[in-house]
């Protein structure tokens, strides 16, 4: 009886041995290879609709503004300009629309998740895109900022192409069982443009709203 409990004993020993070296193999093979690989796939995919929510958000803002919107010019009889400014005011309520409306496409995203086909999941080459897809709701939006740059660029005599740029930068965070990654995606547009004749008053200028 008791050489018979010894030996279960050993067995059970054996089998909890085997086991914690099976989870171990999972554990290892889960961090080496299948959480890097899904965490690619998930930026890809998220700097993809950042870019495309920060490309037509600004789009639709832009549609019923013009530069006088975004900057105050001011000339005296003979034509010559005495005044310029970007108006920071209205600047920064643009970005803060722009920013409001990226952050709902970004929360529509977040809650649709992502397909990711099981063979891709699984870490194997040959099993990529094969197989049912699943959705992972693995994304957590953070900040949404915009920075703004104003830049002038000679065009000619008495000529100067004034660019105003908004940089929309969005903080992102993965979140995977066990692993997580944190980065940023960024995108700059132009917002308005325009050629000055004349001389411009003042140097360049730079602005930063955030938001």
């Amino acid at each position: 009886m008791r050489k018979c409990k010894i030996i279960k004993k050993h067995r059970l020993i054996k089998f909890l041995i085997a086991l914690i070296l099976v989870f171990g193999a999972i554990l290892t093979y889960y961090y080496l290879r299948v959480a890097p690989l899904v965490t690619n796939i998930v930026i890809e995919n998220t700097r993809m609709k950042v870019s495309e929510a920060i490309d037509d958000m600004t789009d639709r803002q832009l549609q019923n503004t013009n530069y006088e919107d975004f900057v105050i010019v001011r000339y005296d009889n003979e034509g010559k300009m005495t005044f310029f400014q970007v108006n920071s005011i209205n600047v920064d309520l643009f970005a803060r629309k722009v920013t409001a409306l990226i952050r709902e496409e970004m929360s529509k995203f977040e809650n649709d998740g992502i397909n990711i086909p099981i063979g891709t999941v699984s870490g194997v080459p040959f099993l990529s895109d094969l197989g049912p897809e699943i959705t992972l709701n693995i994304l957590n939006l953070g900040v949404v900022d915009a920075d703004f740059t104003s830049e002038f660029i000679s065009a000619g005599v008495n000529q100067t192409i004034h660019r105003l740029y908004m940089k929309i930068i969005v903080n992102m965070k993965i979140i995977l069982p066990g692993y997580s990654l944190s980065f940023d995606n960024s995108s700059t547009v132009i917002i308005c443009e325009s050629v000055i004749v004349g001389d411009v008053p003042f140097g360049d200028i730079q602005i930063s709203s955030g938001t």
